[in-house]
């Protein structure tokens, strides 16, 4: 199951509207859609809900890289069976892990946020909206570029040859996203 960003209630105090009992399903499920591409495609990081992992490493001149940021804590680190201690053992700065040795490490980590940041609950919103009308008017997902519906004799005129088709942000708000959350930075880990 995918945890979405945001909720329909969410999404309801943005368009001032209230979604039927019946579009309630459905809205979560566009929701979930909109934070899998934001999470997958946009972010590559799991940033929400925070979650623990483990992982074998081999550290690289004494560093490790844990991935996943936002790293939220350490919890143990082994190496052959044996409990390493913080300061004495290893240091630790921001998501960087250095060693004395390049002898096998395993690192169990918490990562991702308890709660959904504002920005991405905000962009899941903006996401749905930005698809409710094509939907609700039967256009599906795939018409891209809407710039003016009219009511009576609908009418409907799409601009931008469908570049920017069903969920999807612009280039430049994709930028700044993995600006802010640390998203697709270049990391060195060597693992064998």
């Amino acid at each position: 199951m995918v945890v979405a960003f945001a909720l329909y209630t969410d999404l309801e105090l943005v368009l001032n509207r209230t979604f039927a009992v019946g579009e309630r399903t459905w809205i979560t499920e566009l929701l979930e859609n909109a934070s899998t591409y934001l999470r997958d495609d946009v972010l590559g990081l799991q940033v929400y809900p925070q979650a623990t992992a483990t992982f074998t490493a081999w550290p690289d001149g004494g560093r490790v890289d844990i991935p996943n940021p936002p790293l939220i804590s350490v919890g143990t680190i082994t190496r052959n069976a044996v409990t390493l201690v913080e300061d004495s053992d290893f240091t630790r700065r921001d998501n960087i892990l250095s060693f004395s040795s390049d002898e096998k490490v395993t690192i169990t980590f918490t990562y991702g946020y308890a709660v959904a940041p504002e920005s991405l609950k905000r962009w899941t919103c903006v996401l749905v909206s930005q698809v409710l009308v094509p939907l609700e008017q039967g256009l599906g997902l795939t018409v891209g570029g809407l710039s003016s519906v009219a009511i009576d004799d609908f009418k409907a005129a799409f601009a931008d040859a469908g570049e920017m088709t069903g969920i999807t942000l612009s280039d430049r708000n994709i930028a700044l996203l993995r600006e802010q959350f640390g998203a697709r930075s270049s990391h060195v880990v060597t693992t064998r």
